[in-house]
């Protein structure tokens, strides 16, 4: 339904057949394998101007044995022009709107970002580049130096929303082209692990010693304030970091210390439109993958209201996301970014049926 590499063929449905009859059944085990099913009824000719189709979501595996049944009772009516090839959404009609009048807002993240979304490290093997406090300062106390290569490291679980939880772990930074002889210290940690090292999948393509992706071209951006966020949660969780920490691959960022924009994309606004556009795996988790974050519109906001949404950030970062206030600023940001978006009192109602 979203994935990307349906794109091409999402495009061929789209356009080319008459979708009469579109169900997904989200991740429900229809099958033993783990799939996300979909069924089609199509006939093979191009969609009339204005075709509408009969759509339906399924979220309950006992309805499946009688499902012409739930389709007559529950199906809507789908304008066909309405599944875009970057991802199918089937919703009715008044989300449908909503998701449209919010794109037409402003402009895609990928525009006002300059497409600088960027994924963490990969190592190729944790257990020996990833190393806690004490053997940190056991590499520095061997050769000073080896502090130059060594940083801070976060994963995807140590980013919740409104803060980060460090774990006070590191990562050994040997980059490509590092010249392992000026660190002697960390040359003779890593040599227990050569053997490993050198079976990794790219071991053809750089030293034993170093990391497997560094992301040579984007690594000083770690160093500069973030918003950073996991590759996967139950809602959106943009975080903060102005220290210069670095990230493994279930980690991604945003360089960019803009507040305003950490509030919008932790507002229900931008959480109700990216739960209508992205893939949900099992258990209603959310995949932040470009492909979906770039869409998100971001309008324009005026003095007045960056200055009440900074403030309201401000606080929920300091706070960490936590304690009873929270909650009423969370209620504050919110209010502020219904107003950016020019939402009315049945829009608000849709979204906070679905995100609250």
């Amino acid at each position: 339904m979203r994935a990307g590499y349906g794109k091409t063929l999402r495009r061929l449905l789209g356009q080319g057949v008459t979708l009469r009859t579109v169900i997904d059944f989200g991740d429900l085990p229809v099958f033993e394998a783990t799939t996300y099913p979909t069924v089609l009824v199509m006939r093979k000719r191009a969609p009339a101007e204005g075709h509408t189709l009969q759509a339906l979501t399924v979220d309950d595996i006992a309805v499946v044995h009688r499902l012409a049944d739930v389709v007559r009772e529950r199906a809507w009516l789908q304008p066909q022009v309405s599944l875009r090839p970057d991802g199918w959404t089937l919703v009715r009609a008044e989300i449908l709107d909503l998701v449209e009048k919010l794109r037409a807002t402003g402009r895609p993240l990928e525009e006002v970002v300059n497409g600088r979304f960027y994924r963490g490290v990969v190592t190729g093997l944790n257990q020996a580049f990833v190393i806690d406090e004490a053997t940190r300062q056991r590499l520095i106390e061997e050769d000073p130096r080896s502090a130059e290569i060594i940083k801070p490291w976060l994963r995807g679980r140590d980013v919740k929303r409104w803060r980060v939880e460090w774990a006070g772990v590191y990562v050994i930074f040997t980059y490509h082209g590092v010249d392992i002889d000026c660190y002697p210290a960390i040359r003779a940690y890593l040599e227990p692990f050569r053997e490993r090292l050198e079976r990794r999948a790219t071991s053809a393509h750089h030293a034993w010693y170093e990391l497997q992706q560094p992301q040579m071209g984007i690594y000083p951006e770690f160093e500069v304030p973030k918003i950073i966020y996991p590759d996967i949660a139950k809602r959106c969780e943009f975080a903060y970091d102005d220290q210069g920490r670095y990230g493994g691959n279930t980690i991604y960022f945003i360089p960019s210390d803009d507040l305003t924009l950490l509030g919008i994309l932790n507002s229900q606004v931008v959480e109700f439109f990216y739960r209508q556009i992205s893939s949900m795996i099992q258990q209603d988790y959310l995949r932040f993958f470009t492909q979906y974050l770039s869409q998100i519109p971001v309008p324009a906001v005026t003095p007045a209201q960056r200055t009440a949404i900074e403030a309201l950030v401000r606080k929920l970062l300091d706070a960490k996301g936590q304690g009873p206030q929270v909650a009423e600023w969370e209620r504050e940001l919110n209010a502020v970014v219904y107003e950016v978006y020019g939402l009315g009192g049945e829009e608000v109602a849709i979204i906070e049926s679905i995100c609250s």
